[in-house]
């Protein structure tokens, strides 16, 4: 007989922590642009579902996680501002020449990852990736510590999920276009994480993990407050330019 309650939460933890990233996804398509989500937020999940998973409800919900990452990344780059080129402290409207400003090729350079033009080089890059950690595991998938390798990999790029969104957030001064309800997933889920692992006396690794996240997310709340219109006009605050006009950007070419 099916334990209801059992099914109910293996349910709320495989769907549970998508449905931020769903009304993230409403959000980009009702304003038409992504410029208030940083993408290296999917490129953190999709990256960290490495290492061991044993238990039916976790493998389910990292497939679902990693679907619904792939769906956002879509309409992410689909809607990405164009062109892609940001500054933190003053306008490129004044700008003529790329021969004046070395430091935008520069720019570009460092930006490179995960920066690509098309959705096909994501999915390229990915399916690279994933080929090579499959051929890796399939070689060494009897080497105990390589499995725990992986796992710490994984366990160390998920702790730093929150954190190029909360860049990105006061790189603009500005939250506006990122859901709240990504945000109350990150901060609530992790919050219990935390909990969880003080409470069964987790590895410290875990638990430090944890705390990283938290912490991150508490800034984000800090910054969705800070960063409010009641409140930027409160302290003066002003918003940088996020894209260039496409006129500006051409007369750069």
């Amino acid at each position: 007989m099916i334990d209801v309650g059992s099914l109910l939460l293996s349910l709320g933890l495989v769907f549970g922590p998508v449905i931020g990233y769903i009304d993230q996804y409403r959000l980009i398509h009702q304003a038409g642009t992504s410029a208030g989500f940083n993408p290296k937020t999917c490129a953190i999940l999709l990256f960290a579902k490495l290492g061991k998973r044993f238990d039916t409800t976790l493998l389910v919900q990292s497939i679902v996680m990693i679907l619904s990452q792939l769906i956002l990344l879509e309409i992410v780059i689909r809607y990405r501002p164009t062109p892609t080129l940001m500054d933190d402290s003053s306008s490129f409207s004044s700008l003529s020449t790329e021969a004046e400003h070395p430091w935008h090729r520069a720019w570009q350079k460092r930006h490179s990852f995960w920066q690509w033009p098309t959705y096909l080089d994501y999915l390229n890059f990915l399916l690279a990736f994933t080929t090579v950690i499959a051929l890796l595991y399939v070689f060494m998938a009897q080497l105990p510590w390589f499995v725990e390798l992986l796992g710490i990999i994984s366990l160390g790029i998920e702790s730093t999920l929150p954190l190029p969104q909360c860049i990105s957030n006061y790189r603009y001064r500005s939250t506006e276009g990122f859901s709240v309800l990504v945000l109350a997933s990150w901060f609530f889920g992790d919050g219990f994480k935390v909990f969880y692992y003080l409470y069964t006396a987790a590895p410290l690794q875990f638990v430090f993990c944890g705390v990283i996240q938290l912490t991150i997310d508490s800034l984000i709340v800090l910054e969705c407050i800070l960063f409010s219109p009641v409140v930027k006009k409160w302290l003066g605050i002003s918003s940088p330019l996020l894209f260039v006009d496409r006129s500006d950007y051409e007369s750069l070419q």
